[in-house]
């Protein structure tokens, strides 16, 4: 008997399906809100803000 509820959970492939997609959403907000904030770095060092 296995006693983690994660790896019982993550047993459907659907609810691995679901943490995937999460995960890509997760990671493409990620990528936006770094690449804004370095655009907003190098205009704020250049001195445009």
């Amino acid at each position: 008997m296995k006693r983690n509820p994660i790896d019982q959970w993550l047993e459907n492939p659907d609810n691995k399906a679901r943490v995937f997609v999460w995960i890509t959403k997760g990671m493409v907000i990620t990528t936006f809100l770094i690449t804004i904030g370095f655009i907003l770095f190098i205009l704020f060092l250049v001195g445009i803000i």
